[in-house]
């Protein structure tokens, strides 16, 4: 199946009613949800959740962790190990989760992170 050069209507009008966009702010195929959009913590989770749903996306690979920051609040011990262990934590860098992902995804019908590399 080829990639798609564009997103999708329906992908369009989802992100900006899940993330209350206005129609004038610009969507493209590198926006990228955390980065440009604003989209973290819980609010990432709940958009993930409604958009495998929506869509009809099988999970496959998709690790929450990987992509986006948790809410969840760091007890003394991980504060104190991100903090001894900052060099190993920093080659673990998260990868963005950007609109082309989210339609290739879709075009795909699972979240397969080999084959949601977009070059």
């Amino acid at each position: 199946m080829t990639q798609s050069s564009a997103l999708s209507a329906e992908l369009v009008k989802f992100i900006r009613a899940r993330i209350g966009l206005s129609s004038t702010q610009a969507l493209s195929l590198s926006s990228s949800l955390e980065r440009d959009l604003g989209l973290t913590g819980d609010n990432a989770a709940y958009f993930m959740e409604a958009y495998f749903e929506q869509f009809h996306v099988e999970v496959g690979d998709f690790d929450f962790p990987r992509y986006f920051v948790e809410e969840s609040a760091p007890g003394p011990f991980l504060l104190l190990a991100s903090l001894i262990f900052k060099p190993i934590r920093t080659r673990y860098e998260r990868k963005p989760v950007t609109d082309a992902m989210l339609q290739r995804a879709i075009d795909i019908g699972a979240w397969v992170s080999a084959r949601l590399r977009i070059q």
